[in-house]
């Protein structure tokens, strides 16, 4: 009896429930119905009672007698969309004193390529900052003594002129100034004929003409450099006075007071740096 009793009060709840199901589905659909009625009413009343136009902007126009009517205005379409911009460009400014590299040309997907040449370049002038970190290498400084276009100086005449300055002639077949008037001790600056074949035939002498000098002198040298660049000096504008030729400089410029001083502030710069590197 009891289980018979159990078996009505399930099969009761279930026909409970479905008619509760039922009858919300019923009033869901019911109350749809009626909003979309009332919306399609009001919407139709409003444009017949205030004289706008179906889309509520502006008053709806009475078309006369003979007036067609206007097309509609197309739809307006958005633009698109622009295009996916390109990569953005990696680049790095140079520090001073540092290498340029230029990573312009390496997109952001390429950073890990750019990262190792920059390294690789860093690392190579890092090497080329201690080389020249090192003692500075040996320097000529040269002048030249040219006469005017068609004058030459003949072997014979040159010969004594230089004997006279103290110049003695030896290796290379070039005259040398050396230490002591006497032709002993170190070379302190030479003297080279300007043209081919660069030296002196000192048994043809007299045969041997030329438009110019070249007097050089090497740092480091023996002694003191300013002293033998004075001395170097002096010998050419005597020389340049005594044969009416003009003294020039390394570039084959006339040369100048100014030049001059280049010349002085180039040698103290290298003893400098020879005493700051030992």
């Amino acid at each position: 009896m009891a289980e018979e009793l159990r078996l009505v009060l399930i099969v009761l709840g279930v026909l409970g429930i479905s008619a509760l199901a039922l009858h919300g589905w019923w009033t869901v659909r019911k109350n749809n119905k009626d909003i979309g009625k009332y919306e399609v009413e009001d919407t139709t009343s409003a444009s017949r009672a205030d004289g706008f136009d179906e889309l509520g902007i502006g008053r709806k126009r009475v078309l006369q007698p003979g007036e067609k009517p206007q097309p509609k205005p197309a739809p307006t379409v958005a633009p698109k969309a622009n295009k996916l911009r390109e990569p953005v460009k990696v680049r790095r400014e140079p520090e001073l004193n540092e290498p340029s590299l230029d990573l312009g040309s390496f997109s952001a997907t390429d950073e890990p390529y750019a990262e190792a040449v920059a390294e690789e370049q860093q690392a190579a002038y890092e090497a080329e900052k201690d080389q020249s970190a090192q003692a500075p290498a040996n320097e000529v400084l040269i002048l030249y003594v040219l006469l005017p276009e068609g004058e030459e100086i003949n072997g014979s005449l040159l010969l004594p002129s230089l004997l006279t300055l103290g110049f003695k002639y030896g290796e290379m077949n070039i005259f040398h100034r050396f230490q002591d008037n006497a032709g002993s001790g170190e070379v302190l600056f030479s003297l080279a004929n300007m043209f081919n074949p660069g030296t002196f035939d000192l048994e043809d002498m007299d045969k041997m003409n030329t438009r110019g000098l070249s007097l050089f002198m090497t740092l480091p040298g023996p002694g003191e450099a300013l002293q033998n660049f004075n001395l170097m000096h002096s010998a050419a504008k005597k020389l340049a006075d005594e044969f009416g030729g003009q003294v020039l400089d390394g570039q084959r410029s006339v040369l100048t007071v100014q030049t001059v001083r280049h010349y002085v502030e180039k040698i103290r710069e290298f003893q400098r740096q020879r005493l700051i590197h030992g």
